[in-house]
């Protein structure tokens, strides 16, 4: 295979921006195998014995679960970023498949109304928000942080969904009524069917950002706190938990995210390229 003198600034650049990003995993990883005495002895990128890499392993992960109480953290967190990823990109697709396909009158004044949402910064909307949960008794339930999250996320789901229902052909909604489809039925049967890619483009970057999502969690909640509250309690507490421990709970945190990505890698790659194509 031959390469193209061309092409080397572009192969240094990559080279030099995939070790910058892995050299903090690299980092992580050398420290969460050290016990606390280990990682304070030890230079910092020398390893410990083979045989303690597991039992340090283990002693840093169980610890870090059993101090920051992960376990209720983790559910809270799974259904807050399920919730936000399916129901936001649910409800964008209907307003897309709306705009784009139907007759609807000033489509572009909607899309405007509902994308300004994400103009400004989210740190205005705790307030509202704190008064609106109160005044409707949702304040520090589920089923209220669900509905938050949902709302939050419906702008950018929006703006995908749009862009990718524009490359979609009208002709094949046309022929389907045509054929009799009533608008529901072509929703249903042809454009869900045909927006597996975008679903997966707003599932993702939905369900990563509510994961990772801090601010209304820590606002919002008292007892149904997600998992990044968890962690801020380690953090809290930094005298008396060693760095091993700390990492441990970060690296558990991210795991499920990282797991979504990878599961639906093949979607995301080819929705993201479509709906910011357009």
């Amino acid at each position: 295979m031959r390469i193209k003198y061309s092409h080397i600034p572009i192969y240094i650049v990559l080279i030099v921006l995939s070790v910058i990003w892995i050299f903090p995993l690299v980092s992580m990883l050398t420290v969460v195998v050290k016990s606390p005495d280990e990682f304070n002895t030890l230079h910092f990128w020398k390893l410990p014995h083979l045989r303690a890499i597991p039992i340090n392993l283990a002693v840093n992960f169980s610890n870090a679960w059993i101090k920051s109480r992960l376990g209720g953290n983790f559910i809270n967190s799974w259904i807050f970023a399920l919730t936000a990823g399916i129901g936001s990109a649910f409800l964008a697709s209907l307003g897309g498949y709306a705009l784009v396909h139907l007759k609807v009158r000033a489509p572009q004044s909607w899309f405007l109304g509902i994308f300004i949402g994400n103009i400004f910064p989210f740190q205005m909307f705790l307030i509202p928000l704190y008064l609106f949960l109160n005044h409707i008794h949702l304040f520090d339930t589920r089923l209220g942080m669900a509905i938050v999250y949902v709302g939050i996320c419906i702008p950018f789901a929006l703006f995908v969904y749009r862009n990718y229902a524009f490359t979609l052909p009208g002709e094949v909604f046309d022929a389907a009524r045509v054929d009799g489809a009533s608008k529901w039925g072509a929703y249903f049967r042809i454009f869900l069917p045909m927006s597996k890619p975008a679903f997966a483009v707003i599932f993702c970057f939905q369900f990563i950002w509510t994961w990772n999502d801090l601010l209304f969690g820590l606002v919002l909640t008292e007892r149904y706190r997600p998992v990044m509250t968890a962690l801020s309690r380690l953090q809290g507490a930094r005298a008396g938990v060693p760095v091993p421990e700390l990492i441990s709970g970060a690296i558990m945190a991210s795991i499920p995210t990282v797991v979504i990505l990878l599961a639906m890698q093949k979607y995301f790659v080819r929705g993201f390229t479509l709906t910011t194509g357009k």
